[in-house]
């Protein structure tokens, strides 16, 4: 997915219109909109910021990495990934349902113990 789709996407996400996002990340208010349909790109510092107030990666932001995990200074392992892939797919019901099931796990894991 491209850096204008994921934004656009985010931005509904969170029930923003293009100029409220623009004010609150202090940009003019026609800078999401450039920015949604392709006219313009922002700069690493405006990435940065988006990326800081979605709460996302950078790397998710551009198309580079299919997660919306931000990761600062950590290594995630493939099966860490993949589960937080899985995990993202989920309605709310399911997640609720998972975690009730790991921490299942967990107490037999350490009933075990």
């Amino acid at each position: 997915m491209k850096f204008h789709v994921r934004l656009k996407q985010l931005r509904l996400d969170h029930n923003l219109t293009q100029s409220e996002l623009a004010n609150i990340l202090g940009l003019k208010p026609t800078a999401i909109s450039n920015y949604e349909s392709k006219r313009n790109e922002p700069s690493f510092e405006k990435l940065i910021m988006l990326s800081n107030y979605f709460k996302v990666s950078c790397d998710y932001l551009l198309g580079v990495a299919g997660s919306h995990l931000p990761v600062k200074e950590e290594i995630l392992d493939k099966d860490t990934i993949e589960l937080f892939d899985i995990y993202q797919q989920l309605n709310p019901k399911q997640i609720k349902d998972l975690k009730k099931y790991a921490e299942y796990l967990l107490y037999r894991q350490k009933a075990s113990v």
